[in-house]
């Protein structure tokens, strides 16, 4: 008993063996499967997991100036507003005229957050044209966002101002004026930056001045916009979208609150849709914790929208209803003759299972999406995904300056009759002439309908000096024939009287030869008393029209 053989161990009893024999085979096979697993799910993938996507964007470019303020101004989102005397360099203007309050009382739309009210009580005022150049480290998708609220001046009354704001290919506003002063006024843009100068020229009209409270230039995420979206009319692919230029309309968390800048991972604002929801009694918001909302690892992403829109949403209020007959509906007001990027956002926060969820959506009364099932885009439930569509100006029209959006059940007779919306955003487009305003391009010229082009211009002027020149020539057939002489009828020559055009002794319009003067219209006649005309090969003389009545040939 505890004896060694050859500095071994003795050997254990069989009955233990036996025991323990089928614990250790299970712990190899259960090895060996964990392996198996590990392997197979390394074939599949890379060596490591794919990163998640990120929710923070440091930009290339960032400018932001509190125009007409003396010091930096920090907002509570923790953004910071640089002076005047910081950014003197970037500003090219012939008068350094600047107006300030301690306090304002207006008011700001949902649209504009609490944090940014300090922008306004500080203004840049220009009486000429005036131009911010920014030295661009990155071009690409820039942000371009303009504050504006008429304060008082001694000289200028801002609320009569009236003047244009263009980039050097795009015309951001024309003509444009704040007459009420009691609104704060917030202007959103969206430019693909070629150029590593990107410039903002003020230009006011003439006798009358600019201005401009804040102004930002920040860069965007390169995955911002992709280059094509889904047209609704005419249904197909629209391509090309890097070259425009687009102006935020809306921003819309439906079913939720306001997010604020601080609280968004681009410093953007998205107000709540209760202004715009047109049947609220048939919607019911719903909503997640938002660490529950997923991001795939391509397609939406934090930066696209962050997790606060995607948690919340508003569905039918009477799904489990079996015949649906009502569709929720969105109505947004919009300008005339341009496109918009509509992007609408999803996640499903309503599904127990997947494929159970199928709707339609519809866009001023269009089919835009059909039975769509956002677990089979996503893979899971409570997934990011959004969807842009882009709706031409005749749609919009059509419409009486409005865009519809609607969700409905789909038609596949499965699943749950509901349907959900998440969040929305509407860009106005540039139109032909790069404008985001009017119809006026950069260069002042007009090129909205009814423009006549430079060739067509020539042509018509061509064409009216013919046909001056057509009427002149009958006048002057008119008034020859009313003049015509007695007894022309018996004369050989019809063209001796009209249109004598070349004689050596009468012209068509007077004689220099002749110490007499000939009447256009009139003839002339010499010392003898005969009237000479002759015709166009001056071979033949008619006789005194006092002898015509003779019959002589």
């Amino acid at each position: 008993m505890g004896r060694k053989i050859n500095g071994a161990s003795p050997p254990m009893p069989w009955p233990f063996f036996s025991l323990s024999l089928p614990f250790l085979l299970l712990f190899t096979s259960t090895f060996n499967f964990a392996n198996f697993v590990s392997a197979k799910g390394h074939e599949s993938s890379s060596s490591s997991p794919p990163p998640p996507p990120t929710a923070t964007f440091s930009p290339s470019d960032n400018f932001l100036i509190d125009c007409g303020s003396s010091q930096q101004t920090k907002l509570d989102d923790g953004r910071t507003f640089k002076s005047d005397r910081d950014t003197a360099s970037l500003l090219s203007t012939t008068e350094d005229v600047q107006t300030s309050v301690d306090s304002i009382t207006a008011n700001a739309s949902s649209s504009i957050p609490p944090s940014s009210q300090p922008l306004y009580r500080t203004a840049r005022i220009f009486s000429e044209k005036s131009t911010y150049s920014f030295y661009i480290n990155k071009p690409g998708q820039h942000w371009i966002r303009l504050y504006f609220y008429p304060l008082p001046h001694n000289t200028y009354n801002l609320t009569r101002a009236v003047f244009s704001v263009n980039t050097d290919k795009y015309v951001l506003l024309h003509d444009f004026s704040v007459t009420d002063n009691t609104t704060l006024v917030f202007k959103e843009y969206i430019l693909n930056v070629t150029e590593n100068r990107f410039s903002l020229h003020f230009d006011p009209k003439k006798k009358s001045c600019a201005f401009v409270n804040a102004i930002e230039v920040v860069s965007a995420p390169d995955t911002m916009f992709n280059n094509s979206a889904t047209s609704v009319s005419p249904v197909g692919d629209f391509n090309s979208l890097a070259n425009y230029a687009f102006q935020v309309r809306y921003r819309v968390n439906i079913g939720g609150q306001l997010i604020s800048p601080g609280n968004d991972t681009l410093s953007r604002t998205w107000e709540p849709d209760s202004a715009y929801n047109v049947f609220p009694q048939g919607a019911k918001n719903a909503s997640v914790a938002t660490k529950a909302i997923k991001y795939p690892q391509s397609g939406a992403s934090p930066l696209i929208a962050p997790n606060w829109v995607y948690s919340t949403a508003q569905h039918m209020r009477d799904s489990a209803t079996s015949q649906q007959n009502f569709n929720l509906t969105w109505k947004l007001n919009v300008e005339e003759e341009f496109s918009y990027l509509i992007r609408l956002h999803f996640a499903d926060i309503l599904s127990k299972t997947l494929n159970d969820l199928y709707f339609n959506v519809y866009i001023n009364g269009m089919m835009a999406a059909s039975n769509l099932d956002l677990s089979s885009l996503t893979g899971a439930l409570s997934t990011a995904y959004y969807k842009d569509f882009v709706l031409n100006a005749t749609a919009v029209s059509s419409e009486n300056s409005t865009i519809r959006i609607q969700v409905g059940p789909g038609t596949t007779g499965s699943g749950s009759q509901d349907a959900l919306l998440n969040g929305l955003e509407i860009l106005k487009m540039t139109n032909v002439a790069d404008s985001l305003d009017g119809l006026f391009g950069v260069d002042g010229s007009y090129k909205g309908p009814g423009r006549v082009s430079t060739v067509k211009k020539i042509v018509a002027g061509v064409g009216l000096a013919m046909g001056v020149t057509a009427m002149l020539l009958v006048v002057v057939v008119v008034v020859r024939w009313r003049k015509r002489p007695q007894g022309w009828e018996k004369r050989n020559s019809f063209s001796s009287w009209l249109l004598p055009l070349h004689s050596s002794q009468s012209s068509f319009f007077s004689s220099k030869n002749s110490s007499r003067k000939s009447s256009v219209f009139g003839s002339r006649k010499s010392k003898s008393g005969y009237s000479g005309y002759f015709s166009s090969y001056g071979s033949m003389t008619s006789i005194d029209t006092n002898q015509s009545k003779n019959g002589v040939d």
